[in-house]
């Protein structure tokens, strides 16, 4: 049944009322077909069939409906002159199929399905012509019936889409507040210790007594290197974060060609990190080439966390229309720092958007391994 995004889904009207008005068509037109019209016993199993479009009504009111319009066209092809199926007998069953029709499908949806059961029912009584003065009024009070039902239907769903749609621009200004926030805090701690942390490298060579040696100046360089570079990316991602940006982010992103770059800041971390790069560099787009690099980043942050100074082996290769990354570490020779259990998390979800599969854990001789295999989109 076609639908609109914020659709209301399932009636919001208890499902015992249905059992009730279902009970009442039935019991009502068994007792028009056995008593009024002389049917007997098979009239009262007629009769009762009409509780069922009510009772599928709540579920699945495209099926009710089809099973509705089913028992107008087949009492109509049984029925004797005097049966009328307009009068209260027959609407008991359709007042509640259209209303819950009209309450959960779209517009067009709703009016073509009281249009067609309109048209069925002045089809009935051209075929049945019933010989009574108050054919033509009938005809219009149950028509008015349907007519009345259908758009209480549509006007209470227009209501709750409305409501839906309330709730939801709600929930997104909350969201939006709530990102505002925790980029607020976020600043506050995070972005004060990374600039601590750079303006103390920055400052430590004149504070050593003594003076440095050549090869810590460079270390504290690289630190407030690293540190000021995290610390622009950060801002760059709370801005976003907080929704205040209104262009796009435009400073390069790392790529393939950062990976060098990347292993020398690992090796001067106290990590031995071999790379293995293919002879040509293999050319994918900037997503596919990002993804790479943040998996090899995050995969040798963790072994800087959890196995500082164990070798260690990165790898690129081309394997058909794949692209393999691996880094693979050595059993760790320092005490393990504690970790939050998100990079992992992070590399699965960059892996599962690009559409590849991810290994991570243990190997059978005891090293570590993140393999992620990605297929190769357009260039």
């Amino acid at each position: 049944m076609p639908a609109s995004p914020a659709d209301p889904g399932k009636p919001m009207v208890p499902r015992g009322l249905y059992f009730v008005a279902a009970g009442m068509a039935a019991l009502l037109n068994g007792w028009a077909f056995a008593v009024v019209l002389g049917a007997g016993v098979p009239g009262v199993l007629f009769g009762a069939l009409y509780g069922l479009p009510v009772v599928v009504a709540w579920h699945r009111p495209m099926v009710a409906w089809w099973l509705m319009l089913g028992l107008l066209l087949l009492a109509t092809a049984l029925s004797i002159a005097d049966w009328r199926p307009w009068l209260l007998s027959e609407s008991v069953t359709q007042a509640p199929v259209m209303f819950t029709l009209a309450l959960v499908s779209a517009r067009r949806v709703t009016a073509v399905t009281f249009l067609t059961t309109l048209a069925a029912g002045v089809l009935s009584v051209l075929l049945v012509r019933p010989e009574s003065p108050h054919v033509v009024q009938a005809m219009v009070s149950w028509s008015l019936v349907l007519l009345a039902v259908t758009m209480i239907g549509h006007s209470y769903r227009m209501r709750r889409l409305s409501t839906l749609r309330v709730a939801e621009e709600y929930g997104k200004r909350r969201l939006l507040e709530e990102r505002a926030r925790i980029a607020r805090e976020l600043h506050d701690l995070v972005a004060h210790h990374m600039s601590v942390i750079a303006v103390q490298a920055s400052t430590a060579p004149y504070r050593i007594k003594g003076g440095a040696s050549e090869e810590m100046l460079r270390e504290f360089r690289d630190i407030n290197a690293a540190a000021s570079t995290s610390l622009t990316e950060l801002r760059q991602l709370l801005g976003v974060l907080r929704g205040d940006r209104d262009d796009p982010l435009t400073a390069p992103q790392p790529s393939l060609d950062g990976l060098a770059e990347l292993v020398e800041s690992a090796r001067r971390a106290g990590t031995p990190v071999h790379l293995e790069l293919p002879e040509h560099t293999p050319e994918v787009g900037a997503a596919m080439s990002l993804t790479v690099y943040r998996i090899v980043q995050e995969a040798l942050s963790n072994v800087i966390k959890h196995a500082n100074g164990a070798a260690t082996a990165v790898t690129i290769a081309l394997d058909g229309r794949n692209l393999v990354v691996e880094v693979v570490n050595e059993a760790g020779v320092v005490e393990s720092m504690p970790g939050s259990g998100y990079g992992l998390v992070g590399m699965r979800e960059r892996v599962a958007l690009a559409g590849g599969e991810l290994f991570a854990g243990t190997l059978a001789d005891g090293r570590y391994a993140v393999r992620a295999v990605l297929p190769q989109g357009e260039k």
